[in-house]
């Protein structure tokens, strides 16, 4: 008996060497390509993105809001999303998997529309819709205050569900989903599956696309205001806008595992537009106003991870990305 454990000892022991041996140089090469590879798939999503929304010859007399660019402008950006499809689709569905799942020990998504978080699963997809919307609606506690005291609440959202012109069309649906579709669903899950980061580089760095793909409009703001400076204060303040709505929404993305949560918050964002602080500043209910943002931030806060805590959304795969990514 005493044999037999020796030599299990003695395997035990060589085992472990060849695996020393095995994931050193080698490994950490092989992560480095792979983390390079992928971070240059994201850029290129972002690049293809944009560069679909000027395949069309631009009409002077029309500019990009006329209903005739807005349509071709559709297509377009269906060719795009379907692009973004394939580098996440070459990792997703990699064999032999990526080293950093193997090291993890977990399970690599058993279908690319489930990691894609676009998976026909209704609770899976009511679940994030109310966590995610309940969350963005407690941010904007504030400005819907505002426009509540004002008068001008239900009109907002009323005009906004009479999806009448195709600028509504862009602005409340096409621009969400395929926003979303093309920086969540397939740049956030392609980094972390093939093992090029950690969950918090994703949920930061990630965004970092998304405002990128807004850079573009510094041009129309540069003629429509007369200038570089105001053109760049402008351009400035959208960037940041972006990535902070991109970090709640690969937050949440990542943490409830389906794409209809951060479509439908970015939607509610849209309608909102940006918060009127110097309105709410100088406004008559001043202090009720002021009051909603600070409840509304204060909630926002303190229910960010219960609301979206993987054990309420069956269609999440949290604990394994977090395991891949610190195996990374």
């Amino acid at each position: 008996a005493a044999t037999a454990r020796e030599r299990d000892g003695v395997r035990r022991a060589e085992r472990t060497r060849s695996h020393r041996a095995g994931s050193t140089r080698p490994m950490e090469s092989s992560n480095g390509g792979a983390a390079a590879m992928a971070w240059g798939s994201a850029l290129g999503i972002t690049a293809v993105y944009v560069g679909s929304l000027y395949l069309w010859p631009e009409v002077p007399s029309e500019g990009r809001n006329h209903p005739r660019t807005v349509r071709k402008r559709f297509a377009s950006l269906a060719g795009a999303c379907a692009a973004a499809c394939v580098p996440a689709m070459r990792v997703i569905t990699a064999s032999p998997v990526p080293e950093a799942v193997a090291r993890a020990g977990v399970t690599p998504p058993a279908s690319l529309v489930g990691a894609l978080g676009i998976a026909p699963r209704p609770m899976a997809a009511a679940t994030s819709t109310v966590a995610s919307l309940g969350l963005a609606a407690a941010l904007f506690l504030g400005p819907l205050t505002h426009l509540a005291i004002d008068g001008r609440l239900r009109r907002r959202f009323v005009d906004a569900l009479r999806v009448d012109t195709a600028l509504k069309l862009r602005d409340y649906c096409v621009a969400p989903l395929s926003e979303e579709f093309a920086f969540r669903a397939c740049v956030a899950p392609m980094l972390l599956w093939s093992g090029s980061c950690t969950v918090a580089s994703a949920v930061f760095l990630s965004p970092m696309c998304f405002g990128a793909a807004h850079l573009h409009h510094f041009r129309e703001l540069r003629n429509r205001r007369g200038g570089a400076v105001g053109a760049l204060a402008a351009i400035g303040a959208q960037f940041a806008y972006t990535v902070a709505f991109g970090w709640f929404a690969t937050f949440t993305f990542l943490r409830t595992g389906h794409l209809c949560g951060p479509v439908a918050a970015h939607s509610f964002c849209n309608v909102m537009g940006l918060p009127d602080l110097w309105g709410a500043w100088g406004h008559r209910r001043r202090s009720v106003i002021v009051g909603a943002y600070v409840v509304g931030i204060a909630v926002f806060i303190a229910g960010l991870w219960p609301a979206t805590d993987p054990g309420l959304h069956p269609g999440s795969a949290w604990d394994d990305l977090v395991a891949v990514g610190r195996a990374a």
